[in-house]
Protein backbone atom coordinates (compact mmCIF):
# COMPACT_ATOMS: atom_id res chain seq x y z
CA UNK A 1 0.00 0.00 0.00
CA UNK A 2 1.57 3.12 -1.11
CA UNK A 3 2.04 6.03 1.79
CA UNK A 4 0.11 8.96 1.94
CA UNK A 5 0.40 11.89 0.08
CA UNK A 6 2.13 14.71 2.19
CA UNK A 7 -0.15 17.50 2.15
CA UNK A 8 1.01 21.69 1.44
CA UNK A 9 2.42 22.76 3.83
CA UNK A 10 0.36 26.10 2.76
CA UNK A 11 -2.74 25.07 3.62
CA UNK A 12 -4.78 21.84 4.39
CA UNK A 13 -6.82 19.58 1.55
CA UNK A 14 -10.44 18.46 1.45
CA UNK A 15 -9.04 15.01 2.68
CA UNK A 16 -6.70 16.09 4.89
CA UNK A 17 -9.55 18.01 6.74
CA UNK A 18 -11.55 14.90 6.79
CA UNK A 19 -8.79 12.90 8.94
CA UNK A 20 -8.66 15.64 11.17
CA UNK A 21 -12.21 15.70 11.90
CA UNK A 22 -12.83 11.95 12.12
CA UNK A 23 -9.58 11.82 14.76
CA UNK A 24 -10.79 14.53 16.29
CA UNK A 25 -14.48 13.30 16.93
CA UNK A 26 -13.02 10.30 18.23
CA UNK A 27 -10.65 12.01 20.70
CA UNK A 28 -13.41 14.14 21.95
CA UNK A 29 -16.21 11.48 22.94
CA UNK A 30 -13.10 9.17 24.45
CA UNK A 31 -11.87 12.02 26.20
CA UNK A 32 -15.78 13.76 27.51
CA UNK A 33 -16.25 10.09 29.37
CA UNK A 34 -13.05 10.54 31.44
CA UNK A 35 -14.73 13.48 32.86
CA UNK A 36 -18.65 13.26 31.80
CA UNK A 37 -19.19 10.67 34.34
CA UNK A 38 -18.11 12.11 37.63
CA UNK A 39 -21.09 14.48 37.86
CA UNK A 40 -23.26 11.55 37.73
CA UNK A 41 -21.69 8.82 40.39
CA UNK A 42 -24.69 10.18 42.63
CA UNK A 43 -27.77 9.70 40.45
CA UNK A 44 -25.52 6.27 40.01
CA UNK A 45 -25.46 5.47 43.21
CA UNK A 46 -28.93 6.57 43.86
CA UNK A 47 -30.44 4.40 41.35
CA UNK A 48 -28.11 1.38 41.86
CA UNK A 49 -28.05 1.59 45.74
CA UNK A 50 -24.49 0.99 45.96
CA UNK A 51 -22.32 2.16 48.31
CA UNK A 52 -19.66 5.17 47.76
CA UNK A 53 -17.21 2.52 47.17
CA UNK A 54 -18.50 0.64 44.50
CA UNK A 55 -19.83 3.78 42.31
CA UNK A 56 -16.03 4.67 42.96
CA UNK A 57 -15.37 2.32 40.23
CA UNK A 58 -18.06 3.15 38.08
CA UNK A 59 -15.58 5.86 37.31
CA UNK A 60 -11.82 3.96 37.96
CA UNK A 61 -12.78 1.26 35.86
CA UNK A 62 -12.42 3.39 32.75
CA UNK A 63 -9.36 5.09 34.36
CA UNK A 64 -7.38 1.85 35.20
CA UNK A 65 -7.75 0.14 31.62
CA UNK A 66 -7.54 3.48 30.05
CA UNK A 67 -4.16 4.19 31.34
CA UNK A 68 -3.33 0.87 31.27
CA UNK A 69 -3.55 0.07 27.65
CA UNK A 70 -1.89 3.02 26.27
CA UNK A 71 1.33 1.76 25.02
CA UNK A 72 0.48 -1.11 23.45
CA UNK A 73 -1.99 0.00 21.57
CA UNK A 74 0.75 1.86 20.05
CA UNK A 75 2.14 -1.10 19.03
CA UNK A 76 -0.72 -2.78 17.70
CA UNK A 77 -1.38 0.43 15.25
CA UNK A 78 2.22 -0.05 14.06
CA UNK A 79 1.80 -3.92 13.37
CA UNK A 80 -1.76 -4.10 11.67
CA UNK A 81 -2.52 -0.24 11.04
CA UNK A 82 -3.51 2.65 12.52
CA UNK A 83 -6.66 3.21 10.70
CA UNK A 84 -7.70 0.06 11.50
CA UNK A 85 -7.15 0.11 15.02
CA UNK A 86 -8.91 3.96 15.38
CA UNK A 87 -11.62 2.29 13.95
CA UNK A 88 -11.51 -0.64 16.03
CA UNK A 89 -11.40 0.93 18.87
CA UNK A 90 -14.09 3.56 18.31
CA UNK A 91 -16.34 1.12 17.03
CA UNK A 92 -15.15 -0.95 20.49
CA UNK A 93 -16.32 2.37 22.72
CA UNK A 94 -19.53 2.70 20.80
CA UNK A 95 -20.82 -0.97 21.42
CA UNK A 96 -19.27 -0.53 25.11
CA UNK A 97 -21.11 2.34 25.81
CA UNK A 98 -24.49 1.00 25.13
CA UNK A 99 -23.31 -1.35 27.31
CA UNK A 100 -23.22 1.15 29.69
CA UNK A 101 -26.34 1.98 29.35
CA UNK A 102 -28.13 -0.85 29.55
CA UNK A 103 -26.95 -2.36 32.68
CA UNK A 104 -29.06 -3.37 34.97
CA UNK A 105 -26.87 -3.04 38.14
CA UNK A 106 -23.61 -2.02 39.18
CA UNK A 107 -21.21 -4.93 38.52
CA UNK A 108 -22.15 -5.15 34.64
CA UNK A 109 -21.73 -1.24 34.80
CA UNK A 110 -18.72 -1.59 35.85
CA UNK A 111 -16.78 -4.02 33.60
CA UNK A 112 -18.59 -1.87 30.75
CA UNK A 113 -16.37 0.96 31.62
CA UNK A 114 -13.86 -0.77 31.79
CA UNK A 115 -14.24 -2.48 28.53
CA UNK A 116 -14.89 1.32 27.39
CA UNK A 117 -11.15 2.21 28.66
CA UNK A 118 -9.45 -0.02 26.59
CA UNK A 119 -11.15 0.78 23.16
CA UNK A 120 -10.78 4.40 24.55
CA UNK A 121 -7.33 3.67 24.64
CA UNK A 122 -6.92 2.36 21.09
CA UNK A 123 -8.98 5.48 20.08
CA UNK A 124 -6.53 8.11 21.89
CA UNK A 125 -3.29 6.47 20.79
CA UNK A 126 -4.62 5.72 16.99
CA UNK A 127 -5.44 9.22 16.69
CA UNK A 128 -2.34 11.08 17.40
CA UNK A 129 -0.23 8.34 15.23
CA UNK A 130 -2.88 9.19 12.32
CA UNK A 131 -1.90 12.32 12.52
CA UNK A 132 1.62 12.02 13.17
CA UNK A 133 2.46 9.66 9.98
CA UNK A 134 -0.29 11.59 7.79
CA UNK A 135 0.75 15.51 7.85
CA UNK A 136 4.54 17.01 8.05
CA UNK A 137 5.96 19.81 8.73
CA UNK A 138 3.79 22.95 9.84
CA UNK A 139 0.53 21.99 8.83
CA UNK A 140 1.36 18.36 11.24
CA UNK A 141 1.73 21.61 14.19
CA UNK A 142 -1.34 23.02 13.00
CA UNK A 143 -3.22 19.46 12.91
CA UNK A 144 -2.02 18.96 16.25
CA UNK A 145 -2.63 21.81 18.25
CA UNK A 146 -6.23 21.08 17.06
CA UNK A 147 -6.52 18.22 17.94
CA UNK A 148 -4.57 19.11 21.58
CA UNK A 149 -7.34 21.46 21.75
CA UNK A 150 -10.24 19.43 21.22
CA UNK A 151 -8.98 16.92 24.10
CA UNK A 152 -9.03 20.19 26.15
CA UNK A 153 -12.45 21.08 24.96
CA UNK A 154 -13.69 17.95 26.05
CA UNK A 155 -12.24 18.02 29.49
CA UNK A 156 -14.37 21.62 30.36
CA UNK A 157 -16.92 20.06 28.48
CA UNK A 158 -17.79 17.11 30.58
CA UNK A 159 -18.67 18.08 33.87
CA UNK A 160 -21.43 20.86 32.32
CA UNK A 161 -22.87 18.79 29.88
CA UNK A 162 -23.06 15.66 31.81
CA UNK A 163 -24.82 17.79 34.68
CA UNK A 164 -27.37 19.01 31.55
CA UNK A 165 -27.88 15.08 30.30
CA UNK A 166 -28.35 13.45 34.08
CA UNK A 167 -30.61 16.04 34.86
CA UNK A 168 -32.85 16.37 31.54
CA UNK A 169 -33.00 12.40 30.60
CA UNK A 170 -30.84 10.65 33.66
CA UNK A 171 -27.68 8.80 34.02
CA UNK A 172 -27.93 6.17 31.34
CA UNK A 173 -28.26 8.83 28.54
CA UNK A 174 -24.32 9.97 29.47
CA UNK A 175 -23.70 7.21 27.63
CA UNK A 176 -26.31 6.65 25.24
CA UNK A 177 -24.88 10.36 23.85
CA UNK A 178 -21.91 8.30 22.81
CA UNK A 179 -23.81 5.97 20.27
CA UNK A 180 -24.48 8.70 17.36
CA UNK A 181 -21.40 10.14 17.94
CA UNK A 182 -19.33 6.78 17.76
CA UNK A 183 -21.68 5.67 14.59
CA UNK A 184 -21.50 8.62 12.78
CA UNK A 185 -17.35 8.96 13.30
CA UNK A 186 -16.83 5.45 12.88
CA UNK A 187 -18.71 5.59 9.05
CA UNK A 188 -16.74 8.33 8.17
CA UNK A 189 -13.52 7.29 9.35
CA UNK A 190 -13.79 4.02 7.03
CA UNK A 191 -14.02 6.02 3.90
CA UNK A 192 -11.16 8.83 5.01
CA UNK A 193 -8.94 6.80 6.44
CA UNK A 194 -8.71 4.14 4.37
CA UNK A 195 -5.22 5.56 2.73
CA UNK A 196 -3.92 5.80 6.55
CA UNK A 197 -2.84 2.55 7.12
CA UNK A 198 0.96 1.46 7.73
CA UNK A 199 2.67 -1.71 6.25
CA UNK A 200 3.77 -4.09 8.58
CA UNK A 201 6.39 -3.60 10.95
CA UNK A 202 7.21 -7.26 11.88
CA UNK A 203 7.20 -6.01 15.18
CA UNK A 204 4.96 -7.70 18.01
CA UNK A 205 3.51 -6.56 21.15
CA UNK A 206 4.52 -7.25 24.33
CA UNK A 207 1.76 -9.69 25.26
CA UNK A 208 3.18 -10.52 29.12
CA UNK A 209 3.85 -6.82 29.56
CA UNK A 210 0.55 -5.75 28.63
CA UNK A 211 -1.31 -8.38 30.99
CA UNK A 212 1.16 -7.68 33.55
CA UNK A 213 0.51 -3.56 33.22
CA UNK A 214 -3.12 -4.10 33.41
CA UNK A 215 -3.62 -6.91 35.75
CA UNK A 216 -1.19 -4.53 38.49
CA UNK A 217 -2.79 -1.33 38.02
CA UNK A 218 -6.49 -3.19 38.49
CA UNK A 219 -5.04 -4.86 41.52
CA UNK A 220 -3.18 -1.79 43.21
CA UNK A 221 -6.09 0.65 42.36
CA UNK A 222 -8.50 -2.00 43.83
CA UNK A 223 -6.38 -2.66 47.30
CA UNK A 224 -5.99 1.30 47.95
CA UNK A 225 -9.48 1.83 47.50
CA UNK A 226 -10.41 -1.34 49.52
CA UNK A 227 -7.80 -0.56 52.34
CA UNK A 228 -8.56 3.29 52.75
CA UNK A 229 -12.28 2.65 52.53
CA UNK A 230 -11.76 0.26 55.41
CA UNK A 231 -8.65 1.76 57.26
CA UNK A 232 -6.90 -0.75 56.64
CA UNK A 233 -9.53 -3.74 57.85
CA UNK A 234 -9.86 -5.23 54.86
CA UNK A 235 -7.90 -8.78 54.22
CA UNK A 236 -9.13 -8.59 50.20
CA UNK A 237 -7.45 -5.33 50.15
CA UNK A 238 -4.31 -6.44 51.36
CA UNK A 239 -4.43 -9.21 49.24
CA UNK A 240 -5.19 -7.26 46.24
CA UNK A 241 -2.41 -4.36 47.26
CA UNK A 242 0.17 -7.68 47.41
CA UNK A 243 -0.71 -9.14 44.37
CA UNK A 244 -0.19 -5.79 42.53
CA UNK A 245 3.37 -5.36 44.28
CA UNK A 246 4.16 -8.78 42.94
CA UNK A 247 2.96 -8.49 39.34
CA UNK A 248 4.86 -5.23 39.24
CA UNK A 249 7.76 -6.95 40.09
CA UNK A 250 7.01 -9.62 37.28
CA UNK A 251 6.69 -6.84 34.98
CA UNK A 252 10.14 -5.42 35.65
CA UNK A 253 11.54 -8.43 35.42
CA UNK A 254 9.78 -9.10 31.71
CA UNK A 255 10.45 -5.74 30.70
CA UNK A 256 14.76 -6.00 31.91
CA UNK A 257 14.87 -9.64 29.61
CA UNK A 258 11.98 -8.73 26.72
CA UNK A 259 13.38 -8.25 23.40
CA UNK A 260 11.04 -5.78 22.10
CA UNK A 261 9.97 -4.11 25.85
CA UNK A 262 6.71 -2.41 26.33
CA UNK A 263 8.22 -0.28 28.78
CA UNK A 264 12.40 0.06 27.64
CA UNK A 265 13.40 0.78 30.91
CA UNK A 266 16.61 2.36 30.35
CA UNK A 267 14.95 5.76 29.85
CA UNK A 268 14.31 5.70 33.54
CA UNK A 269 18.22 6.38 34.24
CA UNK A 270 17.36 10.13 33.54
CA UNK A 271 16.26 11.62 36.92
CA UNK A 272 14.71 14.47 35.32
CA UNK A 273 12.90 11.97 33.38
CA UNK A 274 11.84 10.19 36.48
CA UNK A 275 10.95 13.16 38.15
CA UNK A 276 8.95 14.82 35.25
CA UNK A 277 6.67 11.23 34.89
CA UNK A 278 6.25 11.10 38.60
CA UNK A 279 5.12 14.55 38.95
CA UNK A 280 2.65 13.94 36.36
CA UNK A 281 1.28 10.90 37.87
CA UNK A 282 0.78 13.15 41.22
CA UNK A 283 -0.92 15.82 39.11
CA UNK A 284 -2.88 13.74 38.18
CA UNK A 285 -3.96 11.53 41.41
CA UNK A 286 -4.73 15.37 42.25
CA UNK A 287 -6.46 16.80 38.96
CA UNK A 288 -9.20 13.72 38.62
CA UNK A 289 -9.28 13.68 42.18
CA UNK A 290 -10.28 16.95 42.82
CA UNK A 291 -13.03 16.56 39.94
CA UNK A 292 -14.43 13.34 41.64
CA UNK A 293 -14.67 15.23 45.12
CA UNK A 294 -16.17 18.31 43.66
CA UNK A 295 -18.34 16.28 42.06
CA UNK A 296 -19.68 14.26 44.95
CA UNK A 297 -19.71 17.68 47.43
CA UNK A 298 -21.81 19.82 45.27
CA UNK A 299 -24.49 16.96 44.12
CA UNK A 300 -24.12 15.38 47.83
CA UNK A 301 -23.46 17.85 49.87
CA UNK A 302 -24.34 20.43 48.23
CA UNK A 303 -27.37 19.35 47.49
CA UNK A 304 -27.33 20.86 43.91
CA UNK A 305 -28.89 19.10 40.47
CA UNK A 306 -26.07 17.45 38.49
CA UNK A 307 -26.25 20.63 35.79
CA UNK A 308 -25.32 23.27 38.22
CA UNK A 309 -23.09 20.98 39.85
CA UNK A 310 -21.32 20.82 36.24
CA UNK A 311 -20.89 24.38 35.89
CA UNK A 312 -19.54 24.88 38.99
CA UNK A 313 -16.58 22.51 38.25
CA UNK A 314 -16.14 23.97 34.90
CA UNK A 315 -14.13 26.87 35.72
CA UNK A 316 -11.60 24.86 37.08
CA UNK A 317 -11.03 23.00 33.63
CA UNK A 318 -11.40 26.42 31.93
CA UNK A 319 -8.60 28.16 34.09
CA UNK A 320 -6.58 25.02 33.48
CA UNK A 321 -6.49 25.15 29.45
CA UNK A 322 -6.24 29.03 29.59
CA UNK A 323 -3.60 28.46 31.31
CA UNK A 324 -1.33 26.17 29.61
CA UNK A 325 -1.99 27.49 26.44
CA UNK A 326 0.22 29.94 27.47
CA UNK A 327 2.56 28.06 29.98
CA UNK A 328 4.88 27.25 27.96
CA UNK A 329 6.69 30.64 27.09
CA UNK A 330 7.51 30.46 31.00
CA UNK A 331 9.37 27.35 30.10
CA UNK A 332 11.53 28.51 27.91
CA UNK A 333 12.34 31.55 29.92
CA UNK A 334 12.57 29.83 33.52
CA UNK A 335 13.34 26.66 32.68
CA UNK A 336 10.83 24.09 33.76
CA UNK A 337 11.74 23.56 37.31
CA UNK A 338 9.85 27.17 38.38
CA UNK A 339 6.80 27.24 36.55
CA UNK A 340 6.20 23.05 37.51
CA UNK A 341 7.14 23.60 41.40
CA UNK A 342 5.39 27.07 41.56
CA UNK A 343 2.37 26.10 39.80
CA UNK A 344 2.14 22.73 42.05
CA UNK A 345 2.88 24.79 45.07
CA UNK A 346 -0.04 27.15 43.53
CA UNK A 347 -2.54 23.85 43.45
CA UNK A 348 -1.98 22.69 46.73
CA UNK A 349 -2.35 25.97 48.52
CA UNK A 350 -5.40 26.60 46.40
CA UNK A 351 -6.65 22.63 47.34
CA UNK A 352 -6.21 23.50 50.75
CA UNK A 353 -8.68 26.39 50.74
CA UNK A 354 -11.25 24.10 48.78
CA UNK A 355 -11.27 21.49 51.50
CA UNK A 356 -11.45 24.76 54.39
CA UNK A 357 -14.12 26.55 52.22
CA UNK A 358 -16.02 22.87 51.81
CA UNK A 359 -15.92 22.19 55.58
CA UNK A 360 -17.34 25.65 55.85
CA UNK A 361 -20.08 25.41 53.13
CA UNK A 362 -18.49 28.50 51.69
CA UNK A 363 -19.43 27.64 48.06
CA UNK A 364 -18.59 31.03 46.46
CA UNK A 365 -14.68 31.07 47.45
CA UNK A 366 -14.83 26.75 46.83
CA UNK A 367 -14.94 27.43 43.38
CA UNK A 368 -12.86 30.52 43.17
CA UNK A 369 -10.21 27.99 45.41
CA UNK A 370 -10.74 25.66 42.45
CA UNK A 371 -10.33 28.25 39.57
CA UNK A 372 -6.92 29.34 41.36
CA UNK A 373 -6.16 25.34 41.79
CA UNK A 374 -6.48 25.17 37.62
CA UNK A 375 -4.29 27.78 37.21
CA UNK A 376 -1.50 26.10 38.83
CA UNK A 377 -2.31 23.00 37.45
CA UNK A 378 -1.88 24.35 33.86
CA UNK A 379 1.28 26.26 34.66
CA UNK A 380 2.25 22.93 35.86
CA UNK A 381 1.39 20.40 32.91
CA UNK A 382 3.52 21.83 29.74
CA UNK A 383 6.61 22.20 31.48
CA UNK A 384 6.46 18.12 32.35
CA UNK A 385 5.66 17.12 29.71
CA UNK A 386 8.49 18.68 27.70
CA UNK A 387 11.13 17.76 30.39
CA UNK A 388 9.35 14.17 29.67
CA UNK A 389 9.85 14.33 25.88
CA UNK A 390 13.12 16.44 25.60
CA UNK A 391 15.14 14.00 28.16
CA UNK A 392 15.36 11.44 25.85
CA UNK A 393 16.68 10.92 22.27
CA UNK A 394 14.54 12.25 19.26
CA UNK A 395 13.52 9.25 17.99
CA UNK A 396 12.31 8.00 21.11
CA UNK A 397 10.29 11.31 21.95
CA UNK A 398 7.02 9.52 20.71
CA UNK A 399 7.46 6.92 23.27
CA UNK A 400 8.24 9.26 25.83
CA UNK A 401 5.33 11.09 25.75
CA UNK A 402 3.28 7.84 25.51
CA UNK A 403 4.81 6.95 28.69
CA UNK A 404 4.18 10.64 30.53
CA UNK A 405 0.35 10.34 29.62
CA UNK A 406 0.60 6.87 30.61
CA UNK A 407 1.93 8.04 33.94
CA UNK A 408 -0.74 11.07 34.18
CA UNK A 409 -3.82 8.12 33.58
CA UNK A 410 -2.64 5.69 35.87
CA UNK A 411 -2.11 9.11 38.88
CA UNK A 412 -5.65 9.64 37.54
CA UNK A 413 -7.23 5.91 38.34
CA UNK A 414 -5.22 5.78 41.73
CA UNK A 415 -6.37 9.43 42.62
CA UNK A 416 -10.02 8.52 42.40
CA UNK A 417 -9.59 4.92 44.62
CA UNK A 418 -7.49 6.24 47.03
CA UNK A 419 -9.71 9.56 47.61
CA UNK A 420 -13.34 7.34 46.75
CA UNK A 421 -11.91 5.05 49.63
CA UNK A 422 -11.08 7.76 52.14
CA UNK A 423 -14.81 8.76 51.56
CA UNK A 424 -15.84 5.67 52.00
CA UNK A 425 -13.92 5.40 55.51
CA UNK A 426 -16.02 8.61 57.13
CA UNK A 427 -18.55 8.90 58.86
CA UNK A 428 -20.02 11.35 56.69
CA UNK A 429 -20.03 12.19 53.29
CA UNK A 430 -19.15 16.30 53.64
CA UNK A 431 -16.25 14.72 56.23
CA UNK A 432 -14.62 12.27 54.38
CA UNK A 433 -14.73 14.63 51.05
CA UNK A 434 -13.05 17.48 53.54
CA UNK A 435 -10.34 14.77 54.76
CA UNK A 436 -9.68 13.93 51.05
CA UNK A 437 -9.40 17.25 49.80
CA UNK A 438 -6.66 17.98 52.91
CA UNK A 439 -5.04 14.82 51.26
CA UNK A 440 -5.31 16.36 47.76
CA UNK A 441 -3.57 19.30 49.06
CA UNK A 442 -0.46 16.95 50.00
CA UNK A 443 -0.30 15.03 47.22
CA UNK A 444 0.00 18.26 45.01
CA UNK A 445 2.72 19.59 47.77
CA UNK A 446 4.74 16.22 47.04
CA UNK A 447 4.77 16.73 43.06
CA UNK A 448 6.24 20.26 43.77
CA UNK A 449 8.99 19.02 45.47
CA UNK A 450 9.56 16.28 43.43
CA UNK A 451 9.62 19.35 40.40
CA UNK A 452 11.40 21.54 42.44
CA UNK A 453 14.95 18.46 43.24
CA UNK A 454 14.59 16.55 39.54
CA UNK A 455 13.16 19.30 36.86
CA UNK A 456 16.04 20.48 35.16
CA UNK A 457 16.04 24.69 35.41
CA UNK A 458 17.12 25.16 32.37
CA UNK A 459 15.36 23.25 29.26
CA UNK A 460 17.82 21.30 26.83
CA UNK A 461 17.66 21.89 23.40
CA UNK A 462 20.10 19.23 21.72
Amino acid sequence: MSAPTAPSPARLTQRDLSILLVTCVGLFVTQLDLTVVNIGVSSVQADLGVSTSTVTWVVDAYFVTYAACMLGFGEVGDAIGRGKVFLGGLLGFTLSSAACALAPGAGTLITARAVQGVFGAAVLVSSLSVLVHHFEGPVRARAIGLWSAVAGVALVAGPTLGGVIVDALGWRWMFWINLPIGVIGTAAGARVLAGTQSQPTGRTLDWRGQLLALSALSCVAFGVESLTASQGASPLGWAAAGAGVLLVVCFVVVQRTSHAPLVPLSLFRSRPFRGANAASLLLNFGTLGLLFLLSMYFVRVGEKDARVGGLLIAPLFAAYIVVSTFAGRASNRWGSRIPAACGLLVASVAAAVVAMEADARQEVALVVAATLCGTGIGLTLPALVSVAVNEVDTERAGLASGLNNTARQIGGSLGVATLGGIVSASDTVSTGIVRALYVNAAVFLLAAWISFHALPGRQRNE
